[in-house]
């Protein structure tokens, strides 16, 4: 027990990413319930992700050596959008809102710097 003593949570040092997607000519709830998926730009394997709420926000969670940590490690983040396998028609209405460009990194065009100072506004453009 004396080798536990002090121990504390060791991991990345992550900071909290609250984002707010915005569908110009379309509404943010036609992505409620899909998952929001950002990867570190000179890092692939580091990802944080998210659910995005009815009202078009979401905050990511970092999965590291099995322990889900809140928010992003520092860097900058590429962005893709995954509709929702859950439900069939969420899925039909987020795939409807969004352009198909917007499920890849590669090619979605959306990209953020953590630590962000505020709130980090993402602009899809409507299918």
């Amino acid at each position: 027990m004396v080798g536990l003593a002090g121990c504390g949570k060791s991991g990345p040092k992550t900071y909290p990413v609250a984002l707010k997607l915005d569908i110009d000519g379309g509404s943010p709830s036609s992505l409620a319930g899909s998952t929001i998926e950002v990867m570190r730009e000179n890092d692939p394997a580091t990802r944080a992700s998210g659910e995005i709420h009815a009202d078009g926000t979401a905050s990511v969670e970092t999965l590291q050596a099995g322990v889900l940590y809140k928010g992003a490690i520092e860097g900058k983040y590429l962005v893709r959008i995954i509709p929702t396998d859950d439900d069939k028609e969420a899925r039909r209405r987020a795939v409807q809102a969004m352009g198909t460009r917007y499920r890849r990194f590669e090619t979605s065009g959306l990209t953020f710097q953590v630590p962000a100072s505020g709130e980090v506004n993402l602009k899809l453009t409507a299918h």
